[in-house]
């Protein structure tokens, strides 16, 4: 399976052990499902900004009362 050697500094690692203990995962599990999410919410808001310019003519021709 794939891996990833990341070098933190010692507050950051700190910060992530302060996390993970929070929410009761290990370090590895913690960052990695981190890691993931912010891939996946920057692939959401990436579609969600594509997906308004492809709807925002219509929208905009629909109400032309709202342009200023």
């Amino acid at each position: 399976m794939p891996a990833l050697n990341v070098v933190f500094t010692e507050d950051e690692m700190t910060r992530l052990r302060q996390r993970a203990a929070l929410t009761g995962r290990s370090l590895k599990d913690h960052v990695h499902d981190v890691t993931v999410q912010e891939a996946d919410r920057i692939a959401f808001v990436e579609g969600a900004v594509e997906e308004a310019a492809r709807v925002l003519p219509g929208v905009v021709a629909r109400f032309p009362e709202g342009q200023r």
